[in-house]
């Protein structure tokens, strides 16, 4: 009788633990699916800058620049650094392009979180290149331009 009750015993043991790994490997299978899911998800989110953003760059067209600028706006250009309005800024990135037209602009990084990216970019002109930064916030669901530093290469 005590072999029996024993035997069963242990049968019930495996089959417990079987059930344990099977609810193991289903919960580490959904964190798989779960980061893989996310992580795709932030890097799309990352690169979805809008293009007329990187077309305002291109053709060196402040006003349409202006269209992603916050209400103030720090500005950094060569040396120059100041935190200005949009319209200010709008005038200020009107005579920047005047006095360096552009030939080109391409990104060359963009990360972030969700509410806040980061773009590094290369402005070609015909007067030479220069780095850009481009530090956005979502503000009510769009982002716009807090931090803008264009810098000589």
């Amino acid at each position: 009788m005590y072999f029996s009750h024993s035997i069963c015993v242990k049968v019930y043991d495996i089959k417990l633990k079987i059930i344990h790994m099977r609810f193991i490997k289903y919960i580490f299978a959904g964190m798989f699916f779960l980061l893989v899911c996310s992580s795709s998800a932030i890097s799309q989110n990352q690169d979805d800058l809008p293009r007329e953003l990187i077309t305002a760059f291109k053709q060196g067209n402040s006003i349409s620049l202006s269209n992603f600028f916050g209400e103030r706006i720090q500005l950094t250009i060569q040396d120059k650094e100041a935190i200005y309005s949009k319209s200010q800024a709008t005038q200020i990135m009107a005579k920047f392009f005047r006095e360096f037209p552009p030939t080109g602009f391409s990104k060359k990084h963009v990360g972030g979180k969700p509410d806040a990216r980061y773009v590094i970019g290369s402005l070609t002109t015909t007067k030479g290149s220069f780095r850009v930064n481009l530090y956005l916030k979502n503000d009510t669901g769009k982002f716009v331009v807090h931090q803008l530093r264009i810098e000589k290469n």
